[in-house]
């Protein structure tokens, strides 16, 4: 999975991401982990690489990390930003 990138418009300040989808004129505010998050999906990465890379960057378990991406990713689709 990855970003929408083409569908999209997206800003980093520190560590907050603004999102602009082009497609639904929606803004999105994303913030820490979840900005970190976002940069990883601007290449196709499976739900394994990102908690290894998350669990090697941050100091948080397996099991949490796991947990907490599938919630950040469940909403990117939602909103439409993911392939």
């Amino acid at each position: 999975m990855r970003v929408r990138a083409s569908d999209i418009s997206a800003r980093t300040i520190g560590d907050e991401t603004i999102v602009l989808s082009l497609s639904t004129s929606k803004y999105f505010t994303i913030t820490g982990v979840g900005t970190r998050l976002f940069e990883l999906l601007a290449e196709d990465r499976s739900l394994d690489d990102l908690v290894g890379a998350i669990t090697s960057e941050y100091d948080i378990d397996a099991d949490t990390a796991r947990r907490d991406i599938e919630a950040f990713l469940g909403r990117l689709r939602d909103a439409e930003l993911l392939h």
